[in-house]
């Protein structure tokens, strides 16, 4: 399997986990899955113009999506990253994660599918797309 399915294997599981806890946020507070949405799409560009924008293989992004999206934004030296380029990172990340935690934890079922989702993800992000990736400024690729 390529480095770029998984890439597209890793963004599905990232986007159905975002779905899941829309969902279990939506049915109790409209407000609140609006934010959700919202919030998760711009966290995702914050952090694509954070760590994807500087990453020298752009080009060529295992993650496809991610890649190409560096395109439509300015463009960014690349080189090592900064502690605010990292905070884009986790802001990502963390939000996605613990913001619908309140609402899921309501119901274990969707918590578990939310966190197979979410962690699968990380785990095919690190196992499938990381190994051999040409930004030597990652802290997660490896040989």
């Amino acid at each position: 399997m390529s480095t770029k399915t998984n890439g597209l294997i890793g963004l599905t599981m990232l986007t159905a986990a975002v779905l899941v806890g829309l969902y279990g946020i939506f049915q109790y507070s409209v407000n609140a899955a609006g934010i959700y949405l919202v919030g998760s799409i711009a966290v995702f560009l914050i952090f694509v113009y954070a760590f994807c924008a500087k990453c020298p293989v752009r080009d060529n992004c295992t993650h496809v999506l991610q890649g190409m999206l560096t395109h439509c934004m300015p463009g960014r030296t690349t080189g090592p990253y900064s502690p605010g380029d990292l905070l884009g990172l986790l802001l990502f990340f963390g939000f996605v994660a613990l913001f619908p935690q309140y609402w899921l934890i309501r119901n274990l079922m969707l918590m578990a599918v939310f966190w197979i989702l979410f962690l699968g993800n990380l785990v095919i992000t690190h196992f499938g797309c990381c190994r051999g990736c040409g930004n030597i400024y990652c802290m997660l690729r490896y040989e």
